[in-house]
């Protein structure tokens, strides 16, 4: 699960990503995003950005 920096539910000790790390870690269709704290929001619009990017 990946949490913003910020978020309440983010696990004490959890590492630090920087944005590519956390964009290819969200590319995982395991990984889950939380809803709570914008994450999921955020990292998708990147991604959908990256694809329409591509796809031109």
């Amino acid at each position: 699960m990946l949490h913003a920096l910020d978020c309440n539910k983010r696990p004490e000790g959890a590492p630090l990503l920087d944005v590519q790390r956390a964009l290819d870690v969200a590319e995982n269709p395991r990984t889950r995003l939380c809803t709570l704290c914008g994450c999921a929001q955020e990292l998708t619009l990147l991604l959908s950005g990256l694809d329409y990017i591509t796809d031109s």
